[in-house]
């Protein structure tokens, strides 16, 4: 695990971006010569290439698509978020991991997951080559309005990556799952923390359900751009859904969403519920035009009618 931001060893990585002499890196950073060394092999390490010339000094030649130190470069411009980020390996969730660090401005990010979650507690499968991270938010919008705020991810994600949105919290490509989204809320009742948890297929081995990005471009991608795509959209979002444009972002949803116009199955609290999806509420609500009347659900398991019918 890694906490970040390194101030010293972004520097260094800007620096190796353009070349520069040990010598010019080590009056810039105020360290030693060896001490340059030893941060430039603890980079290579961690999957950077970097060329060393007698009298032309260092160069980046490589990045990885995804190592603490790009994560933290993307995070750069959004401290106003985040703040503080805490990179893994290997982690059970980062979901879990968030709640337990229980304080907002947190990205908690892993290259794998052992118990990453789904609604309703579903396993998500979180093999190496995907995104899987969570943000902690204040208490800025009351709790009756988190159903608006996975929404609003799906918005973030779904334009971030060309997706369209099944309800409540799926990102789909091709009609298949390519990211799951899950909002909980963890702490104090009078002072709860907002976790945004989101789970992206991108180089990752996939179930026969689901489609990964590599899939769909037929090449691996640079998780580290993806995310920044991802980090940005929300936070424009957020910030909106703060500012009480929640009209535009349910616009905005409504254009993306793959579910509206359809028969769909919804199943909540033990009830059954089947006919088209008509709207999206003014307060997040998702209505469903029955047989008999119209009815508003803020939440449940979504089935598309055309799935049991074409299985």
């Amino acid at each position: 695990m890694m906490i970040l931001p390194d101030e010293k060893m972004l520097k260094l990585i800007r620096m190796l971006e353009e070349g520069a002499s040990g010598q010019r890196i080590a009056e810039k950073l105020g360290i030693s010569r060896t001490s340059v060394w030893k941060m430039i092999k603890k980079l290579e390490k961690m999957g950077y290439k970097i060329s060393a010339k007698r009298r032309v000094g260092y160069k980046l030649v490589e990045s990885p698509d995804l190592s603490p130190y790009e994560v933290a470069k993307v995070c750069y411009d959004l401290r106003d978020l985040i703040r503080e980020i805490h990179y893994y390996d290997i982690t059970d969730s980062t979901n879990v991991k968030a709640k337990e660090l229980n304080k907002p401005g947190v990205l908690v990010i892993a290259e794998r997951q052992t118990a990453g979650r789904g609604r309703f507690g579903r396993t998500w499968i979180s093999e190496p080559g995907g995104l899987y991270f969570s943000l902690t938010l204040p208490k800025s919008l009351p709790i009756e309005e988190i159903p608006k705020l996975t929404l609003t991810t799906g918005v973030a994600v779904a334009e971030a990556i060309g997706g369209r949105l099944k309800w409540t919290n799926d990102v789909l490509i091709d009609g298949k799952k390519v990211c799951g989204i899950l909002c909980e809320l963890a702490g104090e009742v009078e002072d709860p923390l907002i976790i945004v948890g989101i789970g992206i297929n991108v180089n990752n081995p996939v179930p026969d359900y689901a489609i990964s990005l590599k899939d769909v471009y037929g090449k691996p991608l640079n998780r580290s751009e993806i995310l920044g795509k991802v980090l940005r959209n929300f936070a424009r979002y957020y910030e909106m859904l703060i500012d009480g444009e929640w009209s535009k972002i349910r616009e905005r949803w409504k254009e993306l969403s793959d579910t509206l116009g359809r028969e769909i199955i919804v199943k909540v609290a033990g009830e059954e519920y089947k006919g088209k999806a008509i709207d999206i509420d003014e307060d997040g609500g998702l209505l469903l035009e029955t047989d008999k009347k119209i009815i508003k659900v803020y939440s449940g398991e979504c089935f598309y009618v055309s799935d049991f019918q074409s299985s």
